[in-house]
């Protein structure tokens, strides 16, 4: 049987949703401001600004990143936005006509296409009612997945460890346990960013040094 995506997270974020909209709470964000600075971040896996020339955006919700893209002008040449909530991709087609989204889980229906980068924009940030091994093995089965579909690497970000108080609902990750299960999966080629003011740290994995890519 083929691995699927935990249901407890895809109900979290419909129910945010439904309650919320879409908006920054309605992404499990508690203000614009930060998923913004996140998204800014997210960006720079294209190396300090470079234009992105094909990318997958896994979880991407209602397609508030490409949004994002849009209006620093660096949308992608080629853009695929993948959720498994069917209200967030409803809206995200309506709201980028022009832009591919689809509603799939990629541990059970990987697509065949491939990206330069395949990126996860708060994917891994809550567990809410998952428990933790159920949640490590979620996140390292959907970075393995992410890494087989990506040309040159893969980024993503998750909440930090080192913090006053580490809360129930979210999946917080000691580095070194992380780098543990990306050097055999992807080899040293990772960077990792927490110098951005928020709780979390963003890691790219590439499949080359930055400044060979």
């Amino acid at each position: 049987m083929k691995p699927t995506s935990p249901a407890g997270i895809g109900a979290y974020y419909d129910q945010l949703l439904a309650t919320h909209g879409d908006t920054a709470l309605g992404a499990g964000w508690p203000n614009e401001a930060d998923r913004q600075l996140r998204f800014g971040v997210m960006r720079d896996l294209g190396w300090q600004g470079a234009p992105l020339r094909s990318v997958c955006d896994l979880a991407c919700g209602t397609g508030a990143f490409l949004r994002y893209l849009q209006a620093q002008g660096a949308v992608p040449e080629t853009y695929l936005g993948i959720d498994l909530s069917q209200a967030a991709i409803d809206i995200a087609q309506k709201a980028h006509p022009k832009a591919d989204f689809i509603c799939a889980d990629i541990l059970s229906a990987p697509p065949a296409q491939r990206f330069d980068y395949v990126i996860a924009n708060g994917l891994f940030t809550v567990r809410d009612t998952v428990n933790e091994a159920d949640m490590w093995a979620f996140m390292t089965e959907m970075a393995t997945a992410m890494w087989a579909m990506a040309d040159k690497g893969i980024a993503f970000n998750l909440m930090s460890a080192v913090v006053d108080w580490q809360r129930d609902d979210l999946f917080h990750v000691e580095i070194d346990r992380l780098l543990g299960f990306l050097y055999p999966l992807a080899g040293r080629h990772v960077v990792i960013r927490a110098d951005y003011g928020l709780y979390e740290y963003t890691v790219y994995v590439y499949r080359a040094p930055p400044a060979l890519r």
